[in-house]
């Protein structure tokens, strides 16, 4: 029994001590060392001030400051919670140099010129945004060249002339007629 009203008392003890530094009892580590440096960095400068009260007030209150937080620090609580916070950070670093390490470098895309308007724009586009010009790949290229209304038209004419050749080759009397 009297183990848990000392366990409770000092409980109570350290809420007290975190209370009077102006923490709350779930405040991490680095958030009461960060406020123990800052309270004693303005203890430190109440120290150098002209007035004399003001000094000593700062000096008592400097000493109170290094027994809350010596006290803090030297509870089974807070030690406690400081080698699972180290834990939590320690996984939360490993998370996050395994999320850079699964996500590769952004490539950064070569622009090109539209071959119409000669306006810089990403190789990808199908249509030119500033022109809209159709954008083709070399393989359309070739296909557009070879397959050309000109040139539909001309291997049209070929090929007829070429039936016809072989027509009248083949039939010489409907040349006669």
């Amino acid at each position: 029994m009297s183990d848990v009203s000392e366990k409770e008392k000092e409980f109570s003890d350290i809420e007290l001590c975190y209370k009077a530094m102006g923490l709350s009892f779930s405040d991490n580590p680095e958030q009461v060392e960060k406020t123990y440096r800052k309270l004693k960095d303005e203890y430190d400068k109440a120290m150098r001030s002209s007035d004399s009260s003001e000094r000593i007030s700062a000096s008592d209150n400097l000493k109170q400051l290094e027994e809350l937080f010596t006290t803090i620090k030297g509870s089974l609580i807070y030690k406690d919670y400081a080698r699972e916070y180290e834990k939590y950070k320690a996984l939360r670093a490993e998370k996050l140099a395994e999320r850079k390490k699964k996500s590769p470098p952004p490539v950064k895309e070569i622009l090109v010129k539209c071959p119409y308007c000669q306006k810089l724009i990403m190789p990808k586009l199908k249509v030119c945004i500033y022109c809209h010009g159709k954008i083709l790949t070399p393989m359309e290229q070739l296909m557009a060249k070879v397959f050309s209304t000109k040139n539909l038209i001309i291997l049209t004419v070929i090929v007829v002339l070429a039936i016809a050749g072989v027509v009248l080759v083949s039939n010489p009397q409907l040349l006669k007629r």
